[in-house]
């Protein structure tokens, strides 16, 4: 029995379980993926998130931006420069793990490679099964963390807004920039996605 079953293993499930785990919680994080594991992510991170933690990110930090360039169907493009201290870079694999390795040192428990697959509240308590568990976790509080195509929200009567389809492309530049830059590209043309 944990105070908390947190669902998902991504930046907001590792963010509960560090703060909840700090506090003396007994917390469980239950992720589909065996860690690190590639997460597609445009991988910017504000720096005002440190104040939120005790630690330093800088292990977890593969580039800091200072600047930003939008363009309209690859071309009108306009450049700013970020005033403040540079944007955080990350890639979703190293991140991720690097903040569910400190919610560990903190006392939570990791069960990666576990697919949730139902919930259910009993009593006082919810129950979670898995893939991995013939037996069901129990807690007195879940957190969803699984992400918007997650199955959480749906078994707990959660509905969002209507999606919106997106893509992220990762691009090593061949001449790198003096001042490292991100890029978002607006009005590109549609396209048709095939496979399951």
């Amino acid at each position: 029995m944990y105070d908390c079953i947190i669902v998902g293993a991504g930046p907001a499930g590792g963010t509960a379980a560090y703060h909840l785990a700090k506090r003396g919680r007994s917390v469980l994080i239950l992720e589909k993926e065996t860690l690190p594991r590639y997460k597609p992510c445009s991988g910017g991170v504000s720096p005002a998130i440190g104040q939120w933690f005790e630690f330093d990110f800088e292990p977890a930090i593969s580039l800091k931006v200072d600047q930003i360039r939008y363009s309209w169907q690859m071309s009108d493009a306009v450049e700013v420069s970020l005033r403040a201290e540079p944007m955080w870079m990350v890639q979703r694999d190293k991140f991720d793990h690097f903040l569910i390795e400190q919610a560990q040192q903190q006392g939570a428990e990791l069960q990666d490679n576990a697919e949730v697959t139902g919930i259910k509240f009993s009593h006082d308590r919810w129950q979670v099964s898995t893939s991995k568990e013939p037996v069901a976790e129990q807690a007195a509080f879940v957190i969803a963390a699984d992400g918007a195509k997650g199955p959480m929200a749906k078994w707990l009567g959660i509905f969002g807004g209507k999606r919106r389809m997106s893509a992220v492309l990762e691009v090593k530049a061949q001449n790198p920039p003096d001042s490292p830059e991100m890029h978002f590209e607006f009005g590109g043309k549609k396209i048709r996605l095939f496979g399951t």
